[in-house]
């Protein structure tokens, strides 16, 4: 098989495409699980053949932004770029809502990475042309070459399905092959090293907290702290969340995490009247009771801590149950909390969602944050986003700002607070203490030794 060359820009406002395939759902998974079955049934040493699933990165806030007629266009015209990318002799079909089946009997030369590579430039290099300026479209792609005949067409559909949940929950726009996927079983051993290692942590009184400073996009001075999470390794280096974090996740053990940042977090604002700290808490602890009647006791009766007090859910996080979501939230609002929305726009939470939620704050996501300055559809989307923001009064940050022009660009679009290593790096020590008081690092206490016990 030889990829197709792309399609270059296309304009799509005002455009009346015609459906890539008479199905897009059932249909179409029907055609293409005839063509997989066909192949297999007829493959006598042909060469290899791969499947891959590729879907729209974020169709959900160009539905919000531009429309559903807008959104219908941008899976036409991803479709037909697809088929011209893929080639002639490629299978394409629509098999979801945002998602599209792509079958290549003839592989040639090529492996199956090269060719979801091919793709993924494609889509990079090609913008739709929309009322409002140019728009890129993303895709993420799992995918797998088939090789045991004895697995059904379905069954294979469900495993290139499975590699692309893996594409989408590792950022969006890349590609992750199921093989890929299953070589991370062998992962586990070390996975379980580092749990270990965290309880023993919180044991030794080793889990720090990291503080980093979230500015007023005008004045620039400090909104609040955003409360991250550090391990101090027995060799006294400072280990990062991504070198544990994932594995604390993938253990079951985010729970225990939360109930110890939080009760680290409400320390702090006890001990320091005028700071106001933002704390993450993963799905998990969203959906445990023991955790939120933690917070509770914690907070009843202090509702000038709790004021002071912003918890961050993620996207993902709500819309596993919108009205479980609710009953969390309104439980801690009426304490006096604030609940700021991590990471939006890499999702699929409606604004309308966020308005019956009560949410105060949304995060805008780091990736349209950094490089916007070069890139016109990432500030298109941040001017978006705000502006709807505005419209149901919900104060914006803008994450990941790296340099003094993304900060500016924010100021210029409206975002209200500014988040990233060009305002504040995260730190161990207490930020808001003048270097050199004598609390400006962070202590070993009675409360700290107790939480510790209480927790492991």
């Amino acid at each position: 098989m030889t990829p197709g060359s792309g399609d270059g820009g296309r304009d799509i406002a005002g455009s009346a495409s015609a459906p890539l395939t008479a199905g897009g759902g059932h249909a179409g998974r029907k055609s293409i699980h005839q063509a997989v079955q066909l192949w297999l049934d007829g493959h006598e040493g042909q060469g290899n053949a791969c499947l891959l699933a590729v879907g729209i990165d974020r169709l959900s806030l160009f539905n919000e932004a531009f429309g559903a007629e807008y959104a219908d266009r941008i899976i036409d015209e991803t479709g037909r770029h697809l088929k011209a990318l893929a080639g002639q002799s490629a299978h394409v079909t629509r098999i979801g809502g945002d998602t599209f089946g792509v079958f290549v009997e003839k592989m040639g030369a090529l492996d199956m990475a090269t060719i979801a590579d091919h793709m993924l430039n494609g889509f990079y290099e090609m913008s739709l042309r929309a009322e409002m300026g140019p728009v890129r479209v993303g895709v993420s792609i799992g995918g797998l070459e088939i090789a045991d005949r004895k697995i059904s067409a379905q069954g294979l559909l469900a495993k290139a399905e499975a590699a692309l949940r893996a594409a989408k929950d590792q950022g969006r726009g890349c590609f992750v092959s199921y093989a890929e996927m299953a070589e991370q079983g062998s992962n586990y051993r070390s996975m379980l090293a580092i749990g270990d290692n965290f309880l023993k942590a919180i044991k030794d009184h080793r889990v720090r907290l990291a503080f980093q400073p979230v500015v007023d996009a005008k004045t620039r001075a400090v909104s609040f702290y955003e409360c991250l999470v550090r391990i101090i390794g027995e060799n006294g280096n400072l280990m990062t969340a991504a070198e544990f974090i994932p594995a604390v996740e993938e253990l079951g053990l985010a729970r225990v995490l939360d109930r110890y940042t939080m009760h680290l977090a409400i320390q702090e604002l006890g001990m320091f009247p005028d700071i106001n700290l933002s704390v993450n808490v993963s799905n998990w602890s969203l959906t445990d009771p023991q955790w939120l009647s933690t917070v509770v006791g914690a907070l009843e009766g202090r509702r000038d801590v709790a004021e002071r007090l912003i918890i961050e859910i993620t996207e993902s996080t709500v819309m596993q149950d919108i009205k479980k979501t609710a009953m969390f939230i309104g439980t801690l609002k009426k304490l006096g909390c604030r609940i700021a929305l991590d990471d939006f726009g890499a999702g699929y939470t409606a604004f309308s969602q966020l308005k019956t939620l009560d949410i105060d704050i949304v995060k805008i996501d780091g990736s349209y944050v950094r490089g916007i300055t070069d890139t016109e559809e990432s500030r298109l989307f941040v001017r978006a986003l705000q502006s709807l923001a505005d419209g149901i009064d919900i104060e914006t940050v803008g994450e990941g700002a790296e340099t003094k022009g993304e900060a500016d660009l924010l100021v210029g679009d409206g975002v209200g607070h500014i988040q990233g290593f060009y305002c504040g790096r995260p730190s161990t020590e207490r930020l808001w203490l003048s270097p050199g008081h004598i609390h400006r690092e962070f202590p070993i206490d009675a409360s700290l030794i107790q939480a510790a016990d209480e927790i492991c």
